[in-house]
């Protein structure tokens, strides 16, 4: 009986192995099929292009220059050259090269994308390309003007300053709120909670509306400034941190080097800017004011506020915040330096941390 079953178990294992190679050799076939599908279609393209001096990252003012290549191009043909997403040149065959004059374009990753249109058939190359700040940031520190009280219970995720009065967001799910605060004081003058499982944050004040977002839920609110009550929602994607206003737009943060530009009243994104300084990528854009045509972004985590050109991403400086809460007013429950206010009318600026006991205004030294 034993025997009669070792001879099953034997046969059931030939076959299992021969079902399991021809699996192996049908996919193995897939896989060849696909790469040869593939080199087909590279083969295929007749199009290519290259940098005439490559290097890993270029600098704003650079001219860069494209070579168009392709045996199979003629008269025929048409090319288009498009930076991200943009159409900016179309080449003849007969000229094939571009210049690309990075003076004015935004810093940040690129993408210079070639289309050859040819016999009813498109074809596309693509090269990013990483454009660094030319400008090397001022720095900043910081003279203590003057001292407020501010709610050490506050998780200060938004800030503003209007005739007067700071309004506030607050954030943690539960406990979210905004409020309006007496800065001589820092007595509440009107508050409200919003919905328990948002977790609040940044705000702006437009056309007597308060915008606030919400970091992980991608819903976006707004309030009546007089009486703070919901007139209108909205929705992004990713996260929301920061936000602030030129005017006539919206610039949103969302812990990352990118500030979104939004549309004022569908808040529909428009575009958007990388933050780079002469080196590198600025990530973790906090909340945020817009002061005399920049941008003010705190660095979460970092006592440090940087300074952005709207129109291209470049850093303009760095304020460093070092030490500016005093030791002996911190807490196991003091968080980081977040929360930039600016009272336009006296050129006032203000600056507060997540559970401080304090809220300072301050004035920028040049180092």
């Amino acid at each position: 009986m034993k025997r009669v079953k070792f001879i099953q178990f034997i046969i059931l294992v030939l076959i299992f192995g021969y079902i399991s190679s021809c699996k192996s050799d049908k996919n193995h076939s897939i896989k060849q099929s696909n790469h040869e599908t593939e080199a087909e279609n590279i083969a295929e393209n007749p199009l290519s292009f290259s940098i005439s001096e490559k290097k890993e990252k270029y600098v704003a003012g650079d001219q860069i220059v494209f070579s168009i290549e392709g045996s199979k191009i003629n008269s025929s043909d048409s090319i288009n050259l498009f930076l991200n997403g943009k159409k900016i040149s179309v080449l003849s065959t007969g000229k094939k090269t571009y210049t690309w004059n990075t003076k004015l374009s935004k810093v940040g990753l690129n993408v210079l994308e070639i289309e050859l249109k040819k016999d009813a058939k498109r074809f596309k190359k693509q090269i990013p390309i990483i454009l660094l700040s030319d400008i090397v940031p001022e720095k900043y520190t910081y003279r203590i003007k003057n001292i407020y009280k501010h709610d050490v219970h506050a998780y200060t995720q938004g800030l503003f300053f209007h005739k007067g009065f700071l309004y506030e967001a607050t954030g943690l799910k539960g406990e979210s709120t905004v409020r309006k605060v007496k800065l001589e004081t820092g007595e509440i003058i009107k508050s409200f909670a919003i919905p328990k499982d948002i977790f609040g944050e940044g705000i702006v004040l437009y056309d007597n509306k308060i915008i606030q977002l919400s970091w992980e839920s991608g819903r976006g609110f707004v309030y009546d400034f007089d009486t703070f009550k919901i007139i209108d929602e909205f929705s992004y994607s990713g996260e929301g941190w920061g936000i602030c206003t030129n005017g006539t737009q919206l610039f949103m943060t969302n812990g990352s080097e990118e500030i979104k530009i939004l549309e004022t009243q569908s808040f529909s994104e428009i575009d958007k800017i990388q933050v780079y300084d002469n080196k590198a990528k600025v990530i973790y854009l906090n909340e945020s004011e817009y002061i005399n045509g920049a941008i003010f972004c705190n660095i979460y985590q970092y006592e440090k506020i940087v300074k952005i050109d709207p129109s291209t991403g470049k850093v303009l400086a760095y304020i460093d915040l070092s030490g500016i809460l005093p030791m002996n007013d911190y807490t196991t429950q003091t968080d980081v330096l977040n929360g930039i206010a600016f009272d336009e009318e006296k050129q006032r600026l203000f600056v507060t941390g997540k559970k401080w006991p304090k809220l300072f205004e301050i004035e920028l030294v040049k180092k």
